[in-house]
């Protein structure tokens, strides 16, 4: 709801922004060029005011080029072919040719062609017609940065925050659900859900990734919001740490799911119970750690990183109990279940290593103990 609503925000402050970048690039056009009609003005503050400051240089520029192109093609071919039919296909299929080894992208490439189209056609018959387009568009390119980065700068940092909360979340709840179905015997069918589940995880960790290299983009020729730029690093190094967890509690739910269907039998008839238990702990706090991680980069709980050392720490030793309680195994012969335990130890005590790291590196205070 949160991130629909930041959505809904950021279309709504679009369109004003792109009002009014028109609306100033017309008047600025008429006092500062002399223009009387420059339509290409707005049209071009329209065309270039993007989500990003970024985007809007990018667009910008790459019309500025595209209309310089367009006209030049357009001015030779004037003087060669003059106007008919097969002049002005063959001035398309130049300019358009023209274009594509600039690497204008698929925002100038036409730009070149329109605006030879236009000069050749409109433009033959208006005096200055090509240097007044060149300078609108110029002008409308312009406003449009300079208010995109002016009037509200648009900032993503919020949205890549909640995005990075919902991935942590993602992971957690996996490992929540595998907890709650080894209390009561996980079987073969519910370790495969778990597993589906894990795999469905990517889609989060997708969308984290992407709202972290938007809220990048937003930073670039937008000196307003720099103060986040310390944010964004911090969620660029928990993006890589969340990465590494997804991948990790998806081997957990593949070795439990292997095991189970080697075997073909639930989970914990070989199992004593303390080995279940010290299992389903160390799964509950690492899904906390997890989440509890997350807190920490948003920097916003102060307390955040003291409660992920403690968990930290409580899961270390219950891995250990784990390991030990695990020995057992081997005692009735039962090494294949044994080495599978120390697969699933190994991907937590990674993910734990990882955690805590990446937190004691953010926030000093926090003493590594994995």
């Amino acid at each position: 709801m949160a991130s629909w609503r930041l959505m809904r925000w950021g279309t709504a402050l679009q369109v004003v922004k792109t009002g009014l970048a028109s609306g100033l690039s017309w008047a600025l056009a008429q006092s500062i060029l002399q223009s009387q009609r420059p339509y290409f003005a707005p049209l071009a503050a329209i065309l270039c005011l993007q989500v990003t400051v970024k985007e809007s240089v990018s667009r910008g520029l790459q019309r500025v080029i595209g209309v310089v192109a367009g006209i030049v093609v357009a001015l030779v071919a004037v003087r060669f072919l003059g106007i008919s039919a097969w002049s002005i296909g063959l001035l398309v299929f130049i300019a358009m040719g023209i274009a594509t080894p600039l690497r204008l992208g698929p925002q100038g490439i036409p730009q070149v062609a329109i605006s030879a189209l236009l000069v050749m056609t409109v433009g033959a018959s208006v005096p200055g017609y090509a240097l007044a387009r060149i300078l609108d568009t110029i002008l409308g390119a312009m406003v449009a940065v300079v208010i995109n980065a002016l009037v509200i700068p648009p900032d993503f940092t919020q949205y890549a925050e909640q995005a990075l909360n919902a991935l942590a979340k993602a992971v957690a709840e996996v490992l929540r659900a595998i907890r709650n179905d080894l209390s009561d015997g996980l079987d073969p069918h519910e370790a495969n859900q778990h597993l589906v589940h894990a795999r469905q995880v990517d889609q989060a960790l997708h969308e984290a990734k992407h709202a972290i290299r938007q809220a990048e983009d937003g930073l670039q020729w937008n000196y307003l919001v720099r103060h986040c730029k310390q944010r964004l690093r911090r969620m660029r190094q928990a993006i890589m740490v969340l990465d590494h967890s997804v991948s990790q509690v998806r081997g957990i739910a593949r070795t439990l799911f292997v095991t189970l269907r080697r075997d073909d039998s639930a989970l914990g008839k070989d199992f004593s119970q303390d080995l279940i238990h010290h299992l389903t702990n160390v799964f509950n706090l690492m899904a906390d750690a997890i989440v509890t991680y997350a807190e920490v980069i948003g920097g916003q709980d102060q307390k955040a990183a003291a409660r992920l050392d403690d968990l930290l720490t409580k899961a270390r030793y219950q891995r250990q109990r784990l390991v030990e309680t695990s020995a057992q195994l081997l005692v009735h012969r039962h090494s294949g279940r044994f080495l599978d335990i120390a697969a699933v130890v190994s991907d937590l005590e990674k993910m734990s290593e990882d955690l805590s790291v990446s937190a004691h590196l953010l926030v000093p205070l926090v003493t590594v103990t994995t």
